[in-house]
Order: structure tokens, then sequence, then C-alpha cells
């Protein structure tokens, strides 16, 4: 009877452990959620009032407004994914871009 015993006293002990893990907070993983800087806002390019009499600053004002467009349409791919993945219906995601 005393194998009986501590059989039943080690299986309530192991059960009581693994209810115990199971209630432990975790930490959020990172890879979970979107990156910090997919959420944050780019503002949009300041053209200097100077800038009106100079066709090179005229050229990249207008180089930094399409490359912050081409910046805004990956942020919104990325999240777009982000949010296919985590099962929202009705999207239709732009693929991810490929290396190279």
């Amino acid at each position: 009877m005393r194998s009986t015993r501590s059989l039943m006293l080690s299986l309530a002990l192991a059960v009581s452990v693994s209810l115990a893990s199971g209630c432990a907070t975790k930490a959020p993983q990172s890879a979970f959620y979107p990156s910090p800087a997919d959420l944050a806002v780019e503002p949009k390019p300041v053209l200097a009032p100077e800038a009106i009499y100079s066709e090179a600053a005229l050229d990249a004002y207008d180089i930094a407004i399409e490359a912050r467009g081409d910046r805004l349409a990956a942020q919104v791919g990325r999240l777009c994914r982000f949010f296919d993945t985590m099962g929202m219906r009705g999207l239709d995601c732009p693929p991810p871009p490929r290396p190279g």
C-alpha cells in the first residue's frame, strides 16, 4: 500500500506543477507584432521657399516625395500581410518584395 500512496502523491505533484506552469505569464513574442517602425507615420517632405528658384532643389524634392510614397506603400504592404496572417478577411495584399 505504501507504494500506491507514494505513486498517487507523485502523480498529484506532477499535475499541480504542470497546471502552475500553464498559469505563468509569458512575454509577448516580438515577431508576433508588427514592427514599431511600421506603425510610425512618416512626415511629408517640406519644400523650402528658396527651392522655387532652383531646378536642382525642385528635383530633389520630387525625388524625396517619390521615395516617401514608395516607403509608405511598402509599409502598408507589410501591415496588410501581418493582418492577413492574423486572419483578417477581405484583404488583397501585395506580395513581399523579392531580395536583390
